[in-house]
């Protein structure tokens, strides 16, 4: 596949990912359309280490429980600002993307931006993410005052 469609089906992906997550914040959580975004196994990778998981039922719960998380600290929205695209073959791809997350604390909004990258696996034409790698959220999150 070349880069050109890989980024056109990936940019679309993302725009879907938001759109869904911003849909389980406001307590519409398709846990479905959501692990449907995901392989059937995947890695995930912070400085606090790498896990590795599976995309069942303990999926769901957990991102029952971390959407729930994410209400309960105000977050309000999470916007994909950007996605640029590393090829590394014709089926795998390494997303880039720049997020701005919006959080109510005391009646204020406050934005942080933060970036996530995406390993992106091509099935049947479509992308799945196999894993991610991201930077320290709890301590993002405490600099900016929101926990």
């Amino acid at each position: 596949m070349e880069l050109t469609v890989m980024q056109e089906k990936i940019g679309t992906f993302f725009k879907k990912y938001e759109q869904e997550f911003n849909r389980a914040l406001k307590g519409e959580v398709d846990l479905e359309t959501i692990t449907g975004f995901y392989t059937e196994e995947f890695i995930a990778a912070n400085p606090m280490g790498v896990k590795t998981g599976e995309n069942n039922d303990e999926l769901k719960e957990a991102m029952t429980k971390g959407y729930d998380y994410y209400r309960s600290i105000g977050t309000k929205k999470m916007v994909c600002e950007d996605v640029q695209v590393t090829r590394l073959d014709n089926r795998h791809a390494i997303a880039h993307t720049r997020w701005r997350s919006f959080y109510e604390k005391e009646e204020k909004l406050i934005e942080i931006p933060f970036e996530s990258h995406y390993l992106i696996q091509f099935r049947k034409e479509n992308p799945l993410v196999f894993g991610w790698i991201t930077g320290d959220e709890s301590q993002l999150l405490k600099e900016n005052g929101i926990i």
